[in-house]
């Protein structure tokens, strides 16, 4: 049940969805937003100028619906960094008993697949928000996007291989590396999208 979850889940995320979601921080043609909301990079971050927003409405229509959408893939970003650090610390504990001689890892595992599916969600938004012609990343942005590339891969394949161990723990087979590799991943990927998500946020 949990390998379909993940395969859909999997489906749900391509990998070239990285630089897209990556890409997709707020932009508000009034600059950074108060409130609790993260904070949006301005129309300067981006180069573009006032004056040319102004001198097409079309553009400036696309550029508020990306703003709207980005506003929520930002929240909901910082939402999954609970389940995701959760998930991280969980892992740890369940090792842990593994090591034990305790084959119980379903918590573990189903709030892997629950904390992916909610990555996807989150990267949905900024994957679909239009995107005018001439956009393009600088400063904290590109930062963003660059880590996008390490950690939306890893949203996939540190679920996929948890999959694997969990299976075999509840086989009773051997681990061997894989129980290192999948922590090792797992740390990686915790690592990037907090670091990722700290650029934009502070």
């Amino acid at each position: 049940m949990i390998r379909k979850m993940l395969v859909i889940v999997a489906l749900a995320l391509p990998l070239p969805a990285g630089p897209l979601l990556a890409d997709g921080n707020a932009v508000s043609k009034d600059g950074p937003k108060a409130g609790n909301h993260p904070a949006a990079p301005s129309l300067e971050d981006l180069g573009f100028s006032q004056d040319e927003i102004k001198s097409d409405p079309q553009y400036q229509k696309e550029l508020q619906i990306r703003s709207d959408m980005l506003q929520i893939h930002q929240t909901l970003g910082l939402i999954t960094a609970v389940p995701l650090a959760t998930e991280y610390v969980l892992g740890f504990v369940t090792a842990g008993n593994v090591a034990n001689g305790s084959t119980n890892t379903g918590l573990h595992a189903v709030l892997g697949v629950s904390t992916t599916a909610l990555y996807a969600t989150t990267a949905l938004f900024a994957i679909l928000a239009p995107k005018p012609k001439g956009l393009k990343p600088s400063g904290n942005t590109q930062t963003h996007v660059d880590l996008a590339w390490v950690h939306a891969p890893l949203m996939v394949a540190v679920p996929v291989l948890g999959d694997i161990v969990n299976s075999r723990v509840q086989n009773h087979q051997p681990l061997g590396d894989l129980g290192t590799i999948h922590g090792v991943l797992a740390t990686a990927l915790v690592a990037s999208y907090l670091a990722s998500l700290a650029v934009m946020t502070f």
